[in-house]
């Protein structure tokens, strides 16, 4: 019964940043032991497919790592917060 609001508000930030956290680490986890190479499956013909198929493989993996990267962010926002929302407050002077 001593726990004010904002302490409970705290605990759901820490919560959800590290939930948010390890998310994007499953997530990476997953993603690098599951890729393959889009290439192994067939053999382009010609050097304009291959730049092409290369691009759009690139343009893929940037896509995934700024959503894993925005993720963590998000992640380290909450934890930050919600630590300093729980942090003793000083008396005022």
């Amino acid at each position: 019964m001593g726990k004010f609001p904002h302490e409970y508000v705290g605990v759901a930030l820490v919560a959800s940043g590290a939930a948010l956290i390890i998310l994007a680490a499953i997530v990476a986890y997953v993603s690098f032991y599951n890729y393959q190479l889009p290439w192994s499956q067939h053999q382009p013909s010609s050097i304009e497919t291959t730049i092409a198929s290369l691009v759009t493989i690139l343009v893929e993996i940037t896509a995934r790592l700024g959503f894993l990267g925005i993720m963590v962010w998000a992640g380290g926002i909450l934890l930050k917060y919600g630590i300093q929302s729980l942090a003793p407050k000083s008396a005022p002077r």
